[in-house]
């Protein structure tokens, strides 16, 4: 094959592969970024869920209030009843175009399921308020306990149909979005705290309009709903995350307890407090609810507030999952363009002039400047120097490949020497000898030496448990899983058996416990599934050591270590101990 033809040939080839390479992955950002996209559109609509199941827990302050007025009814009662309603309406119907709008465009969450939810929920709640006005129409006398329990336990009903359509897009957004898991939880709890909240208002309601004690039944429904509020409660203070970073979410968390679990509960307990008394409670539905429902108003902010967190994490995601998408496309337009310029020069400078000095020598040795003489089949010195001109490539090349296998085999057994030879990382002997340069170097520039020896908890039971093949599975697995924790300019080495040793550079003695304890942390969260499936926890126990000065010994860095390492077994193992 000529090697004109050769060249182009290999440049197909060659380009298709790098075609196919970039396809491959400016598919992928593609994917990612759509994804983001999708999960941002489910954030939205989580926002939307939960502010449409706020709205319904808001209204029944209202209904509560006109259930226990008096005939006339109080006008501004009524009023604030229909702005209560409105504001229901207005929240529904805007998540109602949202999830339209994320059906036409094609989104996951926007399922017939919800949208049948979402139905459901409009129906239900037309017919609760057609109950709430049939029973505010009859004098209150007419209006039995029995009536109003039933007709707040259908607004009641009405509040987990709206949280429902919240479940399916917070696990999109966090399936999207990982990071972002914890705010929106939270978030959730947060809109459960409002509910639990205003349904222990609507408990007193009853017996705010009636006039009368609370029922056992009542105080039992009331210290049922302070655990489950303390409970969340609990569940959105719990520390841990980046949102425990953020001042502005403090500032309302802080707010919340003040206010709501202040004075709203203070609130509560007084109406409790009348009641066992059996004196007048002071106020009625109205009032209490004028009273108590602002009390809540620091519980929403504290939701608005972590899916604003939310928002921005997810927002601030997608905008690098763009960048990412252009940063391949344009990376892919800039290789293909050198891979092609790379290709035409090749082609120019150096194939094109060989052929042409080729097919010159070939015609001035056979005394032919028209044709092609041939090859190296000639008998005459065209075809002499061809000859040796290949049996001198052919020479060199065998030279090269000697010389290449000795250097290899120079190579093997300088890694073998130094090398243990089931973890891949620097045996004793090597780490014996690196150790003491390092040492060396360290007293010539004054600098303190740590070492951080370690070996891996209850190693002979694996081997006795699972064999000796899972027990080599382990000690691979920990080295790779240590090797990954460290810089290139920090030493280590399988010091014998499970035992192994680090030397950092650079490093006091409690710069060596931190990383010490970044390593047992990396062992202690990464299970190794073994063989045969079972999956296997491993911990491992370190002791660390520092010396400095020109008396400092390698051996006796290595036994105050040891020491610390005998200490941290003795005192229940996966632990870090430092010796003093």
């Amino acid at each position: 094959m000529k090697l004109t033809r050769l060249l182009t040939l290999s440049t197909a080839v060659l380009a298709l592969l790098v075609c196919g390479m970039l396809a491959h992955i400016t598919r992928d950002a593609w994917r990612r970024y759509d994804a983001t996209s999708a999960g941002l559109q489910a954030l939205r609509l989580t926002q939307s869920a939960m502010v449409a199941a706020e709205k319904l827990s808001f209204e029944r302050g209202p209904v509560n209030a006109v259930l226990g007025d008096r005939i006339p009814v109080d006008p501004a009662r009524r009023d604030r009843l229909q702005h209560g309603r409105a504001a229901t309406d207005l929240a529904l119907l805007q998540l109602e175009r949202a999830l339209q709008s994320a059906s036409s465009q094609g989104q996951a969450g926007a399922s017939i399921t919800t949208m049948a939810t979402l139905s459901s929920l409009s129906s239900q709640l037309a017919a609760a308020r057609a109950t709430v006005d049939q029973l505010a129409a009859l004098p209150p006398a007419n209006r039995t306990p029995e009536k109003m329990k039933a007709t707040l336990g259908r607004m009641f009903a009405l509040v987990p149909l709206a949280l429902d359509t919240v479940t399916g897009y917070t696990q999109s957004s966090e399936h999207a979005y990982p990071r972002i898991s914890r705010p929106l939880i939270k978030a959730r709890y947060a809109v459960e705290l409002r509910e639990y909240a205003g349904r222990m208002g609507s408990v007193l309601t009853v017996a705010l309009a009636a006039r009368q004690p609370l029922t056992t039944e009542e105080h039992e429904q009331l210290q049922l709903l302070r655990g489950r509020i303390a409970q969340l409660r609990q569940q959105i203070q719990a520390r841990g995350g980046d949102d425990d970073l953020q001042p502005s979410l403090a500032a309302v968390v802080t707010r919340m307890d003040q206010i709501h679990f202040g004075t709203g509960q203070q609130l509560v307990a007084d109406v409790e407090r009348d009641s066992r008394a059996g004196r007048p409670y002071g106020m009625d539905t109205a009032q209490f609810a004028q009273r108590y429902v602002p009390t809540m108003t620091p519980i929403l902010a504290l939701r608005d507030e972590l899916l604003r967190q939310a928002q921005l994490q997810a927002q601030s995601d997608h905008e690098h999952a763009r960048t990412d998408l252009w940063i391949v496309i344009l990376s892919g337009a800039a290789i293909l363009l050198a891979l092609t310029l790379l290709l035409l020069i090749v082609r120019r400078r150096v194939v094109v002039p060989l052929l042409r000095a080729t097919r010159a020598v070939i015609r001035i040795g056979a005394g032919d400047y028209s044709r092609d003489p041939g090859g190296s089949q000639r008998n005459d010195e065209i075809g002499d120097m061809l000859r040796a001109l290949s049996t001198l490539r052919t020479n060199s090349i065998e030279r090269q490949q000697l010389e290449i296998e000795r250097q290899r085999l120079i190579e093997e057994l300088r890694l073998r020497a130094n090398t243990d030879y089931l973890t891949g990382i620097l045996n004793r002997r090597a780490f014996t000898s690196a150790g003491n340069k390092r040492l060396h170097a360290a007293q010539a520039q004054n600098e303190t030496l740590a070492v951080l020896l370690f070996d891996i908890d209850h190693f002979k039971s694996v081997n006795d448990s699972h064999g000796h093949e899972a027990g080599d599975q382990v000690l691979i697995r920990v080295a790779a899983l240590v090797r990954a924790e460290l810089r290139d300019s920090e030493i280590l080495a399988r010091h014998g058996g499970e035992e192994f040793v680090v030397m950092p550079a650079h490093c006091t003695l409690e710069q060596a416990c931190v990383l010490a304890e970044r390593l047992r942390t990396a062992i202690e969260r990464e299970p190794l599934t073994l063989a045969d499936g079972h999956i296997l926890r491993v911990t491992a126990s370190f002791g660390v050591a520092s010396a400095s000065g020109p008396a400092a010994a390698l051996d006796s860095l290595l036994h105050a270590a040891d020491l610390a390492l005998y200490r941290a077994k003795r005192k229940g193992r996966n632990r870090v101990e430092s010796a003093s």
